[in-house]
């Protein structure tokens, strides 16, 4: 990352602490933290020791001192690196293939966290609370721990995390690449409940790497290690219910406070993270229904040609029994300079006749290589889960069973 900003005043480095610890008092964690988000205790698991604030910032010439360079990689002293650590090293772990890796870029609060368990849930495996969520199969990289700065360092830059300069992109590149060549990283924390950057923690290669956040797509060197992208895309009329709904209820913001955050963060938004749906393979878009809000049209949009399995609908759908019912319904477009096939599910279905209407979704969907009733009984077992009643669990559902077809593809399982 080149050094090209200006100097930070003086004592925007040393005030790097006390930030730190004031953010603590300010900070609320999402109701549903991600997999790759979880609660931290003081030590996280194949760390390099405890949650302490580092008081650097990037730049800084404190910073600057500190920051050392080791086979090739800047190892930027903001992320709290213990000086026998190296960004790279042999694996202990063996793998008889190359990991598939898989990309998520979405904004925080748009249901990651319901998506990952569909995800686990049609890999057929299981992740264990951590920092990180490992497991025996998959392993969930969240792209925060790449912020380069702090909370506190933000704050002395006056830049947000959407920014792509509070971003460690070379580091990020060369752990995901080093990742999918099977071999181990020690990679960067950023502690969601400190704000803190910890020192880094140990991944060894999986079968699987779910890399999800703000920037999946937008480096070209991380981008091309994926074996699939995906973006999800919510329009700012959604964007700004959900917030609503989320934020005044739990964080007793008004509907005013919630639109002045929403406006603040628009222009990092647009300028490092929207741009990212034109690279992505598939994308999961979310627009007020037809009805208006609260319902929901989802869709599906399948870059043709690219690495996501497409699936079709033999015919259009109504279903009803719901207040608003459901159509399900697909065309060609262009997406961004791309021929796209999109998928379109507007409305809820009846959940009280939930099986028997998915049962009908299912026998109406082409491509979907699934074993009989799989769709149908993924959705049952989550049917409380957020958007179960709507084209976000039904469409979320289709990714996670298109996931493991890519899987078995490119392994030959």
């Amino acid at each position: 990352m080149a050094r090209s900003r200006a100097s930070l005043l003086p004592a925007a480095a040393a005030a790097a602490t006390l930030l730190g610890l004031l953010g603590q008092l300010t900070f609320l964690a999402p109701s549903t933290p991600s997999l790759g988000r979880r609660s931290h205790s003081s030590v996280v698991r194949n760390s390099g020791g405890d949650s302490v604030p580092t008081g650097l910032v990037y730049p800084s010439p404190e910073e600057k001192v500190k920051t050392r360079e080791a086979d090739g990689i800047t190892l930027f002293s903001t992320h709290a690196w213990k000086d026998d650590m190296r960004a790279i090293l042999p694996a202990t772990k063996k793998l008889d293939h190359a990991p598939v890796m898989i990309g998520v870029a979405a904004d925080s609060g748009c249901g990651k966290s319901t998506f990952l368990r569909r995800v686990l849930g049609a890999l057929g495996t299981d992740v264990k609370p951590g920092h990180t969520a490992i497991g025996d199969m998959l392993t969930v990289i969240c792209l925060d721990d790449y912020h380069i700065n702090d909370r506190a360092g933000r704050k002395a830059t006056g830049q947000s995390a959407l920014d792509a300069r509070e971003n460690d992109f070379a580091l990020m590149g060369a752990q995901i690449e080093a990742l999918k060549q099977g071999k181990a990283v020690y990679k960067p924390i950023y502690n969601h409940d400190t704000g803190f950057k910890d020192p880094p923690e140990l991944i060894e290669p999986n079968k699987v790497f779910v890399v999800e956040g703000l920037h999946p797509i937008y480096d070209t060197k991380a981008r091309s290690q994926l074996d699939m992208s995906l973006y999800i895309d919510i329009v700012n009329e959604v964007k700004f219910a959900w917030k609503v709904k989320r934020d005044v209820a739990e964080r007793g913001w008004t509907e005013e406070q919630v639109q002045a955050d929403i406006q603040k963060r628009l222009p990092d938004f647009a300028a490092y993270v929207d741009p990212q749906k034109a690279d992505a393979d598939v994308i999961l878009r979310y627009e007020p229904s037809d009805q208006g809000l609260p319902y929901l049209k989802v869709k599906l949009i399948q870059k043709k040609g690219g690495p996501f399995p497409m699936i079709t609908l033999k015919k259009e759908l109504t279903l009803t029994g719901s207040k608003s019912g459901a159509t399900l319904k697909q065309y060609d477009m262009d997406w961004m300079g791309s021929p796209a096939t999109v998928v379109e599910m507007d409305g809820e279905i009846d959940m009280d006749n939930m099986e028997k209407q998915v049962e009908e979704i299912e026998a109406n969907i082409v491509g979907l290589a699934g074993s009989p009733n799989e769709l149908r009984d993924a959705m049952v077992k989550l049917k409380t889960s957020p958007g179960s009643q709507n084209g976000t669990g039904l469409l979320q559902a289709v990714i996670a069973m298109k996931i493991r077809e890519v899987y078995d593809k490119l392994t030959g399982r």
